[in-house]
């Protein structure tokens, strides 16, 4: 129903039925059917994992997907999305397709929509932020490959705060396993002093992994999501948090 070259990617919107698409470059990026079981361990799990929540970043998340569920946080004054391609978060601001999905997100009034360069805005970023989400594509490219690398992670322990989180989007462990423990371990090379990985299940996707990192211990033992879910309660949080035999780290 969509097809547009941007500067920077092929974007491709399919529909059948009641299952919305978007493809970037060819790749599946969310399907309307399932997309919060993606979004909902993505958000909730670090949002629970912290005190202050009141300034949170979006590297990526150009669907306004992620900010949808921020947003159900009254604690949350300030979310910054830095997404490269005007192009695709436009389409989240004003195309009536996307807009339904977010929730009208990018048109909250706490929410600053920045196209730029990711390593960048936090080279040049003077503020600290209480939640850093990292929600973009797989690392598929050299240019995305730097923005999964120990120098890029490096940057974003120093603009976290004190008692802040990161957590990264982290491909699947069952399919890439190889990709998904690397991206822990540049983590850990990169100076946090506790990671956590975790994973979900997501039709459209398969097995789906992210990674936490702060410098303080991470215990999902506390997390008690009180906003409105789908997907998450006490029952899966747990086991989102246990990593099965068949996936479990290896030497990498």
């Amino acid at each position: 129903i969509l097809s547009e070259q941007t500067m920077y990617q092929k974007i491709v919107i399919t529909k059948h039925k009641d299952d919305l698409r978007l493809f970037l470059d060819g790749n599946l990026q969310f399907s309307s059917v399932d997309e919060y079981r993606y979004h909902e361990p993505l958000i909730h799990i670090p949002m629970n994992l912290v005190q202050h929540r009141e300034n949170i970043l979006i590297l990526g998340g150009g669907d306004g997907l992620a900010a949808r569920e921020l947003l159900k946080y009254n604690e949350v004054q300030h979310i910054t999305v830095v997404d490269l391609d005007k192009d695709m978060t436009d389409l989240a601001m004003k195309n009536r397709i996307f807009t339904e999905l977010n929730q009208n997100s990018f048109n909250n009034k706490k929410v600053k929509v920045l196209n730029e360069d990711a390593f960048k805005f936090l080279e040049n970023a003077k503020e600290y932020f209480d939640v850093i989400i990292i929600d973009l594509p797989d690392p598929n490219n050299s240019s995305l490959a730097r923005l999964y690398s120990k120098e890029f992670y490096k940057v974003a322990k120093q603009k976290l705060a004190q008692n802040g989180i990161l957590v990264t989007q982290a491909t699947s462990p069952y399919f890439s396993p190889e990709a998904y423990w690397c991206i822990e371990k540049s983590l850990i090379s990169a100076g946090f002093k506790y990671t956590k990985p975790y994973h979900a299940y997501v039709p459209s996707f398969g097995d789906w992994g992210f990674v936490l990192a702060a410098n303080k211990e991470i215990s999902e033992n506390n997390i008690d999501i009180k906003v409105p879910t789908k997907f998450l309660d006490k029952n899966s949080i747990s086991s989102l948090f246990h990593i099965e035999k068949d996936i479990i780290r290896k030497n990498i």
